[in-house]
């Protein structure tokens, strides 16, 4: 009796988690908050370690375009088409920057969560934490940062597919 009570344990558990994250077709897209409209950019299309993440109006540009390399379980590493680089969480792990690639980083991955609506939660891996505008009126410029979950269509991201010359 206790045999098929694991076993039905493990197959729950392996539904349940293969239902948790979406499946992305791997392209570039430019990541746009569904309450301020507001996509994901490079501060000043900086290049260097460190460069925070911000908020920016939409426009067609490599630094606000980001391409969606799925891992071996699912998950993505977004990489910049600009600069090359990925996004991680900082020292202090509360606001989202522009890292070097570190094959194997668990801080270098998000699961992208379906919310319903062709929109998505962004969450990092390790931290559990999720991607969240620090201006929920939109403002240009303001951090990213990494957040516990809300109960807030804040946290909600919809990817506009974008292929940018400049």
């Amino acid at each position: 009796m206790k045999k098929y009570k694991v076993i039905f344990a493990v197959s729950l558990t392996a539904f349940a988690s293969a239902t948790v994250s979406a499946q992305i077709k791997e392209n570039s897209y430019a990541i746009v908050n569904v309450v301020t409209g507001k996509v994901l950019r490079i501060k000043d299309a900086n290049s260097q370690d460190g460069t925070p993440i911000v908020s920016y109006s939409p426009v067609n540009w490599k630094c606000v375009t980001w391409d969606f390399q799925q891992t071996k379980d699912g998950a993505y590493r977004l990489k910049n088409l600009f600069s090359e680089k990925t996004l991680g969480p900082s020292n202090d792990g509360k606001r989202l920057e522009e890292q070097s690639i570190v094959n194997g980083s668990e801080e270098q991955v998000y699961e992208l969560i379906p919310a319903g609506n062709d929109t998505y939660f962004i969450k990092q891996r390790k931290k559990g934490l999720f991607v969240t505008p620090a201006d929920e009126n939109g403002t240009v410029d303001e951090p990213v940062l990494l957040q516990v979950k809300k109960d807030s269509d804040i946290q909600k991201w919809r990817l506009r597919e974008q292929h940018p010359t400049m």
